[in-house]
C-alpha cells in the first residue's frame, strides 16, 4: 500500500482545512447560523441558571423562604426554555449535518472517478472507502463540535467569572488546578493523535483485504485458499485493533492521572475551604455555593480538551479526503464538444506502455471508416485491450496521435468520448441493483420498450421473464446470481441501451455457449452497416465476418485486411487459425 503524505503542521492548518470544508456546508448555511443564534441563547441561559441555583443553597440556608420560591421560578422557567432550545437546536444540527455530509460524500465519490486509472490501480479499494464512510463524517462534524464545546466552555467561564467575584482565593485555586489538567489533557490528545494516524493507515490494509474477500469469495473457495486468506485477514485485523488497543490503553493511561488529579483536587479543596473559614476569609454558604461549582470547572477544561481532539481528528481526515480531491493524478480532457459521432477513427504512430520500459503498443498505426466493423486479432497480450482502453481514454498515450472524427481526442471533452463509444468487456461489472436499475443507469428516461428491445437483441429478455421479479429481480453484487454469460448478456443489452454509434466489444462473448454466441453474432451482424463495431474476439472463426481484421502480434500491427486476404498473405495469422482449427476438431 502506497505510504500517505505527511502533511505539515502549518499554524493555519485548521483554519485552512475549515475554509476548504465550508464549501459543502454552505447549501445549509441558514440551520447552521440558526444553531449558532441558539446556541448563544443556551450559552446564556447556561450561564444564568447556576446564579440562580446558588441564590436557591444561600435563601434555603438564611431560611428566606419568599426569595427562594421565586428563584425556583426562575429556574423551572430557564429549564423548560432550555429544553426547547434543545430541541431547536437538535433540529438544525441534524440537518445542516445531512447536508454537509452528503456534499463532501459526493465531492469524494466524484473526484474518485476522475482519478485516473493508472493512479486508481496504485490504490487499494480501503484507501477510499475509509475516506468516503469514515473521514467525511468527521469533517461534517466539526462546525457543530466547535459549537457545542465553545458553547459549554462560555458558559462555565461565566461560572469562573462567579467565583472570581465569590472568592478569589478559591478562584486562584480553581485556575492553578485547570492549567495542570490542561496540560494532562493536552498530552493525552497529542499521543492519542499520532496513533489514531498510524491505526487509520492499519484499518484501511484491513478494510481492503476485507472487501476482497468478500467480492472475491468465490474464487477464494475455488482455489482452495481460505486458510491464507483468513490468516492474511487475520493478522492485518489484529494488527489494526492492536493499534486501536495501544491508542486507548495510552488515553486510559492518561485518563487514570487526570481522575487522580480531580480527586487531589476535591481533597484538597475541603483543606483549603476550613484554613479560610477558620481564618475568616470565608463563610459557609459560599463554600457549598463554590464547591458545588467545582464540576462546571472541571468540565470546562473537559470541553477544552474535547475541542481540541475534534480540531485534530478533524484536520487529520480533511488532509486526507483532500489529498483526493485535491491530487492533480486526475483525468484531463479538452474543451471541444463532439454531439453525436460519426465514427471514424485513427490511430497515427501510438506507442504506450504501462510500465516505463514495457512497452505495450510500439508505434501503430491503422484507419477505421464510420460504420464498419473491424476486428482486432492476435495472441493473448498482444495489446488488442489496451488499444480499447487508449481509445476510451482510460490511459494516455506516450506518443502519437488517436483522432474521432478527425479530431484528436486530447481535444474532446469527456462526453465526447465516452458519450459517443460503449464497450462491454470480458468481465463486466454488474451492479447489485435490479436488472431495471442496471440498464437504467445508463440511459436516463429509459422507457420500457428501449430496455425489452435492447434485452431481446442481447438474447437476455426470455430468461428475465422466467425471473420471478422480472426486471425488478435484484442481481446480487457483481452479478453473482447469474452466470457468466447472463452477465455478459446483460452487459451488451447495457451498452445497447445507451445508442451510441461506437461499440466495442473486448470478447464480450467469451462466456456464452455456442447456441447464445450464434444469436449474438446475429445481433451483431444486424447492427453491422448502422454502427462502428469493433471486436476482440478469442476466436477467430466468431469474427471472420468482419469488414477488415488488423492482425496485432507483440505490440505491432503485422497485416489489415478481411479472413480471405490475411490467410493468404500472412503466414502468423493462417498459423493461428489452423491451431484454432485443430484445437476446436479435437
Amino acid at each position: 500500500m502506497e505510504q500517505e503524505v505527511e502533511f505539515p503542521k502549518e499554524k493555519w492548518e485548521t483554519f485552512k482545512n475549515i475554509k476548504k470544508s465550508y464549501s459543502y456546508a454552505k447549501e445549509s448555511k441558514k440551520n447552521f447560523i440558526y444553531y449558532i443564534i441558539v446556541s448563544i441563547i443556551l450559552c446564556v441561559i447556561g450561564a444564568i441558571v447556576p446564579i440562580f441555583t446558588a441564590k436557591q443553597i444561600l435563601n434555603i440556608s438564611n431560611g428566606v423562604w419568599e426569595e427562594l420560591f421565586y428563584s425556583s421560578i426562575a429556574v423551572f422557567v430557564l429549564e423548560i426554555m432550555r429544553n426547547i432550545f434543545l430541541l431547536i437546536a437538535g433540529c438544525n444540527e441534524t440537518k445542516f449535518y445531512r447536508t454537509t455530509l452528503k456534499n463532501i460524500q459526493i465531492a469524494i465519490a466524484t473526484e474518485i472517478l476522475k482519478t485516473t486509472t493508472y493512479e486508481f490501480n496504485k490504490k487499494s479499494s480501503g484507501y477510499f472507502i475509509e475516506r468516503i464512510s469514515s473521514d467525511s463524517g468527521k469533517i461534517a462534524d466539526i462546525y457543530l463540535n466547535i459549537c457545542d464545546c465553545l458553547t459549554e466552555i462560555i458558559t462555565n467561564i461565566g461560572i469562573l467569572v462567579s467565583i472570581f467575584i465569590l472568592n478569589k482565593f478559591i478562584f486562584v485555586f480553581y485556575l492553578f488546578f485547570l492549567i495542570i489538567l490542561f496540560l494532562v489533557q493536552k498530552k493525552k490528545n497529542d499521543v492519542f493523535q499520532k496513533n489514531d494516524k498510524e491505526y487509520r493507515k492499519k484499518k484501511e490494509r484491513a478494510t481492503s483485504l476485507v472487501s476482497e474477500l468478500v467480492r472475491g469469495a468465490k474464487d477464494v473457495k475455488v482455489l482452495n485458499a481460505e486458510d491464507s486468506f483468513l490468516k492474511e485477514s487475520e493478522d492485518r485485523i489484529t494488527t489494526a485493533q492492536e493499534w486501536r488497543y495501544k491508542m486507548f490503553f495510552t488515553s486510559r493511561t492518561y485518563q487514570f492521572v487526570y481522575r487522580n488529579l480531580r480527586v487531589i483536587l476535591d481533597f484538597t479543596y475541603i483543606i483549603l475551604v476550613i484554613f479560610l473559614i477558620q481564618k475568616g476569609l470565608l463563610i459557609i454558604p459560599t463554600a457549598v455555593i463554590l464547591f458545588s461549582y467545582r464540576n462546571q470547572v472541571i468540565y470546562t477544561l473537559d470541553y477544552v480538551g474535547m475541542l481540541m481532539e475534534y480540531i485534530k481528528d478533524f484536520n487529520l481526515s480533511a488532509n486526507r479526503v483532500f489529498q483526493i480531491i485535491e491530487s492533480e493524478a486526475k483525468e484531463k480532457f479538452g474543451t471541444k464538444h463532439l454531439g453525436k459521432a460519426h465514427g471514424d477513427f485513427e490511430f497515427k504512430n501510438v506507442s504506450f506502455s504501462y510500465e516505463k520500459d514495457e512497452p505495450i503498443l510500439k508505434d501503430i498505426n491503422f484507419k477505421i471508416n464510420a460504420n464498419e466493423t473491424v476486428s482486432f486479432v492476435g495472441k493473448s497480450g498482444s495489446g488488442k485491450s489496451t488499444i480499447f482502453n487508449l481509445l476510451c481514454k482510460l490511459y494516455e498515450t506516450n506518443k502519437g496521435e488517436i483522432t474521432i472524427d478527425g479530431i484528436n481526442i486530447n481535444e474532446l471533452d469527456k462526453d465526447s468520448i465516452r458519450g459517443n463509444i460503449s464497450i462491454i468487456n470480458q468481465s463486466p461489472y454488474i451492479f447489485n441493483m435490479s436488472i431495471r436499475e442496471n440498464l437504467s443507469l445508463v440511459k436516463e428516461g429509459l422507457t420500457e420498450d428501449e430496455m425489452i428491445e435492447a434485452c431481446k437483441m442481447a438474447c437476455l429478455h426470455d430468461f428475465i421473464m422466467t425471473l420471478p421479479k422480472g426486471y425488478d429481480t435484484i442481481v446480487g453484487e457483481g452479478g453473482v446470481s447469474l452466470s457468466g454469460g447472463q452477465r455478459q448478456r446483460l452487459a451488451i443489452a447495457r451498452a445497447l441501451v445507451q445508442k451510441t454509434e461506437i461499440i466495442l466489444f473486448d470478447e464480450a462473448t467469451s462466456a456464452l455457449d455456442n447456441e447464445t454466441q450464434r444469436d449474438i453474432q446475429n445481433a451483431i451482424q444486424n447492427m453491422q452497416g448502422e454502427y462502428t463495431i469493433l471486436i476482440i474476439a478469442h476466436r477467430l472463426s466468431t469474427v471472420i465476418n468482419s469488414n477488415r481484421l488488423i492482425f496485432i502480434e507483440d505490440g505491432k500491427v503485422l497485416d489489415i485486411g478481411t479472413h480471405k486476404e490475411l490467410l493468404k498473405k500472412n503466414k502468423s495469422y493462417k498459423r493461428l487459425y489452423d491451431l484454432e482449427l485443430k484445437e476446436t476438431n479435437k
